[in-house]
């Protein structure tokens, strides 16, 4: 495949997973405690296509998952929050345990994790486009 078809599947790809996840994100936004329903199990497993491979990688595991550029995803957060780097990616951690949890509340710092994680996904997607309007 050449360097044009593998930007554009990546940012297909990519852009999927953003709109899915921003979905997810205002399903569970709109709940104060989230139970497992299988309504809400499908808005979670969108939000951990996502959450897994990054957590994979911030433990320094390969992630088994050929979807996303975790790695990408890892920098782009770890570049915004270089402070509080160690912090912030215990909470990532802590955040991909709960989501896996039958009944949780999520906080307002977990939810601002989120968007982060959204943010970071869209700010790959823009870069993927950018590398394809190059071409």
């Amino acid at each position: 495949m050449s360097d044009l078809g593998n930007f554009a599947s990546r940012f297909n790809i990519s852009s999927e997973l953003l709109k899915e996840f921003d979905e997810a994100l205002l399903f569970i936004r709109g709940k104060k405690e989230i139970v497992k329903t299988p309504e809400v199990a499908d808005k979670l497993s969108k939000l951990l296509k996502v959450i897994n491979p990054v957590s994979d990688g911030i433990r320094g595991k390969l992630s088994e998952s050929t979807v996303i550029s975790e790695r990408t995803i890892i920098n782009i957060i770890k570049e915004r929050h270089s402070k509080e780097w160690p912090t912030y990616k215990e909470n990532i951690l802590k955040l991909k345990s709960k989501l896996n949890s039958d009944k949780f509340q999520l906080s307002q710092e977990e939810f601002q994790l989120l968007n982060d994680i959204a943010d970071a996904l869209d700010a790959e997607c823009a870069n993927l486009f950018h590398r394809l309007s190059e071409r």
